[in-house]
């Protein structure tokens, strides 16, 4: 199991090294500085900020939705705060794993609280997968000329839920020991109602991305962000790196030459692109301090 392990670390780091040597290979980097001269910072965070905190917000929300804890002030609150540091936390760590520190942070927090928030937590990361496949399809219907698909495709989020509601029929069937971990399985109106809120929360991140583009003056349609989003997400995804580091730069600009942009705009994109992760990690980071500022009443 260790050697296993260390063999799966390994790959990790060897995945990272090829993909940033082959950035700092591939990228012109006089091109990069003077497209980072032409940043306009201040339409990054007048225009960025909102849409990551509106999708802080949502997904604070979906998370007690998906808990079954009842919204009240309090409670939205420090969902939010905690969804907040957990996707700064998630914008740095291979396969943003760095969301599961809002499994500690439930709202009124309790012995059983940990399985609850497991099985919480699996039907996000299922419903977000959706998310993702279904921004990334909508954009290619788009590109093909099947606009009437696309929108179609922004409710894949809808049938993930209803496949884990099918699911929760067969639940019987786990060893005991494991039937606490997927106990939200069994509540069907609260998964389709998380996966509508799903597709806001990617729309808000289309949002994001759109605005981090043309804060480096380049221009792009919905189309060609969904494009974007969808195939650097499940990039980063499936590489384990940190952060998607390297692995998102070769993949946006991939996609954005592949679209037919000039390889300036496209290595631009890429930067334009990367500095969401500091503002991520800053604002995810200022979310903890708020929530540590003000503990869960009550809390053990």
């Amino acid at each position: 199991m260790l050697i296993r392990r260390r063999w799966r670390h390994l790959l990790v780091l060897l995945i990272a090294a090829i993909c940033v040597a082959a950035t700092i290979r591939l990228f012109d980097w006089q091109m990069v500085a003077h497209a980072l001269a032409r940043l306009r910072p201040g339409l990054l965070l007048a225009g960025a900020l909102p849409l990551l905190l509106a999708a802080f917000a949502v997904r604070g929300l979906r998370w007690l939705l998906v808990l079954g804890i009842e919204p009240d002030r309090r409670r939205f609150w420090q969902s939010l705060c905690a969804n907040g540091a957990a996707s700064g936390l998630a914008s740095l760590t291979p396969f943003q794993l760095g969301e599961v520190i809002k499994i500690r942070l439930i709202p009124d927090h309790h012995a059983s609280a940990w399985r609850l928030g497991v099985s919480a937590f699996f039907v996000e990361r299922v419903l977000d997968l959706g998310g993702v496949l279904g921004l990334g399809l909508c954009g290619v219907a788009w590109h093909f000329g099947l606009a009437w698909l696309a929108p179609l495709a922004l409710l894949l989020p809808l049938p993930a839920g209803l496949l884990l509601s099918v699911l929760a029929l067969h639940l019987h069937r786990l060893p005991l020991r494991l039937q606490p971990y997927a106990e939200v399985l069994r509540y069907r109106e609260r998964i389709v109602r998380a996966s509508l809120l799903t597709v806001i929360i990617w729309l808000l991140y289309a949002g994001l991305w759109w605005f981090a583009v043309l804060a480096i003056n380049v221009h792009v349609d919905f189309s060609e962000v969904c494009l974007l989003l969808g195939g650097v997400m499940l990039a980063v995804v499936a590489s384990m790196t940190p952060g998607g580091l390297g692995v998102s730069e070769l993949g946006s600009r991939g996609i954005m030459l592949w679209l037919g942009a000039s390889v300036a705009d496209a290595e631009a994109v890429a930067i334009g692109l990367r500095l969401l992760t500091p503002l991520t990690a800053l604002a995810g980071a200022a979310c903890l301090l708020l929530l540590l500022q003000h503990p869960r009443s009550g809390q053990k």
